[in-house]
């Protein structure tokens, strides 16, 4: 497997990517429903997929709690082929139809915890976009697999994109409580609906004030 997260490779991606992310995402909003977890666990953020931006949304919460320390992001294999810089910012590639390929992809994860046991997990269990206001998300059961084998503790989030008054999208994001990972599917899927009931209850009382109105950091 080649992927690797390069802390210089992020970098330069970031200093031109950037400046591009903000003239088409207005911004990036979040909360948190408890202070950061310990950093002797790895973190993995499961979280339901509305946009190609979301990979770089969670960036925003990972910058938030653990900043210094390395972020992986599970992808589909086919969608990692089109833009394969990403493996050198800690993208991994998944087949969920291939057992080898899921297994691979855990072997890898696993080394590098190892390594580094502070550093974040991103997945999406959806496996594809979805609108937030779909019920139910329809989390596939690989996340179980990937936190349970991780030792990972689990935050679920809540993503959600609105216009509001502004062309770009500002980005509505709602961590939850952390929970073990030996979680069922069916359980984190209930606390990331949680977390979007939330935001769009907040939208519905605050409208195109709600940017202004978001509880930033521990709610």
């Amino acid at each position: 497997m080649n992927s690797r997260f390069s802390r210089p490779a992020v970098a330069a991606f970031e200093l031109f990517f950037r400046p591009w992310m903000r003239r088409r995402v207005h911004a990036v909003r979040v909360s948190f429903a408890a202070p950061p977890p310990s950093t002797d666990r790895p973190l993995l953020l499961a979280a339901n997929h509305v946009s190609w931006w979301d990979g770089f949304v969670l960036r925003e919460v990972q910058r938030a709690l653990r900043p210094g320390a390395p972020m992986y992001t599970v992808m589909s294999s086919a969608e990692l082929a089109r833009f394969p810089y990403f493996r050198l910012m800690g993208v991994v590639g998944v087949d969920p139809a291939s057992a080898g390929s899921v297994s691979r992809a855990l072997g890898f994860l696993r080394a590098r915890l190892r390594e580094r046991p502070e550093s974040t997990v991103v997945f999406f269990p959806q496996g594809r976009i979805w609108p937030s206001h779909r019920r139910p998300l329809g989390f596939r059961r690989g996340v179980e697999v990937f936190a349970r084998r991780l030792s990972a503790h689990v935050l679920p989030v809540g993503i959600h994109a609105e216009p509001l008054n502004t062309v770009a999208p500002t980005f509505f994001v709602s961590v939850g409580e952390g929970v073990d990972g030996r979680v069922p599917a069916e359980e984190l899927e209930r606390r990331v609906e949680r977390e979007i009931d939330a935001v769009l209850g907040f939208l519905a009382e605050h409208g195109e004030d709600a940017g202004d109105a978001w509880p930033e950091g521990t709610r």
